[in-house]
């Protein structure tokens, strides 16, 4: 049997073999041998001289040959972490990506600066609820709902909201559609916001594996993006201050503060970058 070092090594070159990028190869095949062999970051760094056992070996494989398939790690582990927190994910919902975390920052500053007591957050299409769950865990006052339109990734989230102890009213329905029963201080939402024609040019792991749903906002992008803005002037609270922090896409960048404009002409509007310095949120001010 090979050292967990050499397994982690032929994993890797593996990995590469099939087109997964030169900086994540190294990185997934350690997270698929922390799996395999049960191991924290910590006690696989401390034992790469030790060699595997053949059941470690056999799971190792196992992993291997379906992400070979270019079946995304996050499916075949079942999990992902987020904001600093693990969640439970699948198939039925998006894998959480690191440039969403920009959404969690805003709305924290956002109550923090006003100074917001028990703010009333909606989160629309909420998913595996990653968002809805860590500002409820960053926001322990907050009172949030969180919606989506598939019973699928609502049976998710509240999974999720079960395994981190938060307090959250799920709603099955089509937020862009339906009128609320209140309204909010704030929205926060990831719609889907791709063009259809841009899917097929995707990675494998995206394309192929996540669900289209979630991702495809049609010819433009804006198929969803359009009716939510027309709907947040029903759904935000009269009184200020109130804000809308909703993820983009930079190609829909212009679009959407033009359709944000027509919806609110007199607030104030930002769109803010994420980390790798993309046009990533579109923000509404009403203080």
């Amino acid at each position: 049997m090979p050292t967990i070092s050499e397994a982690i090594r032929d994993t890797a070159e593996r990995l590469l073999s099939v087109g997964i990028a030169p900086d994540e190869a190294p990185i997934e095949a350690r997270l698929i041998l922390q799996r395999a062999c049960n191991l924290t970051t910590e006690k696989l760094l401390a034992n790469h001289s030790t060699r595997l056992s053949p059941d470690q070996y056999s799971e190792i494989q196992r992993i291997v040959n379906r992400r070979l398939t270019r079946e995304p790690l996050s499916y075949i582990l079942g999990e992902r972490d987020f904001y600093g927190r693990t969640f439970q994910i699948d198939r039925r919902v998006l894998i959480p990506r690191p440039e969403t975390e920009l959404l969690i920052d805003l709305c924290v500053d956002f109550v923090t600066q006003n100074g917001l007591t028990k703010p009333r957050i909606c989160d629309i299409g909420t998913g595996s609820g990653i968002i809805a769950i860590t500002l409820a865990k960053e926001l322990p006052d907050a009172r949030i709902t969180a919606t989506d339109i598939s019973d699928d990734a609502l049976e998710i989230a509240q999974n999720n909201a079960a395994e981190h102890n938060a307090s959250i009213e799920f709603v099955l329905e089509d937020a862009t559609q339906s009128l609320p029963r209140e309204s909010f201080d704030i929205i926060v939402s990831n719609p889907p916001y791709i063009r259809s024609d841009v899917l097929t040019t995707l990675e494998p792991e995206v394309r192929d594996w996540e669900p289209r749903i979630a991702l495809d906002g049609g010819s433009d992008g804006m198929d969803i993006l359009r009716p939510l803005m027309h709907s947040l002037p029903n759904q935000l609270n009269d009184t200020s201050p109130t804000a809308a922090f909703i993820e983009i896409d930079p190609p829909v960048a212009a679009p959407c503060l033009q359709a944000a404009r027509a919806s609110f002409p007199k607030t104030e509007i930002q769109i803010h970058r994420d980390y790798a310095g993309l046009e990533r949120v579109l923000a509404i001010f009403s203080v």
